[in-house]
């Protein structure tokens, strides 16, 4: 009887260390490393500019689209100057990247202005 107990008592220990390897193996190490990643993952979100959404400023004026460009904390760029009949001389026609867009802040929003062939428009210095 003393054999058979101590081959029982045997049995069980193997077997407690064997799921000791398993929960070790299938639950806590992987649970380990996604907390790695997921920390990982949080720092590099933290060192990331931070976003903002591109407002609409088609139809505006080249001087209030600006405006509200800076109030977003984007720049603008003006890359065209195109004549259209039906568009009052000044006012943003087009512009990119699109409203609704989510950019860097600091991005810089390009827009075609409408105006006569040659116009040049100035955008006045902010903050230097």
């Amino acid at each position: 009887m003393d054999g058979d107990a101590k081959a029982k008592r045997r049995k069980r220990l193997l077997i407690y260390a064997l799921v000791g390897v398993l929960v070790f193996v299938f639950v806590i190490l992987p649970a380990a490393a996604l907390t790695g990643l997921w920390i990982t993952e949080r720092q590099k979100r933290a060192e990331r500019p931070p976003r903002v959404e591109v407002p609409n400023v088609v139809g505006q004026d080249y001087r209030s689209g600006q405006a509200v460009l800076e109030a977003k904390g984007l720049k603008m760029q003006i890359n065209a100057t195109r004549w259209d009949q039906n568009q009052p001389v000044g006012v943003i026609i087009d512009q990119n990247p699109m409203a609704g867009e989510s950019v860097e802040v600091g991005h810089s929003v390009g827009v075609s202005v409408g105006g006569k062939p040659g116009q040049q428009f100035d955008l006045p210095r902010r903050g230097l």
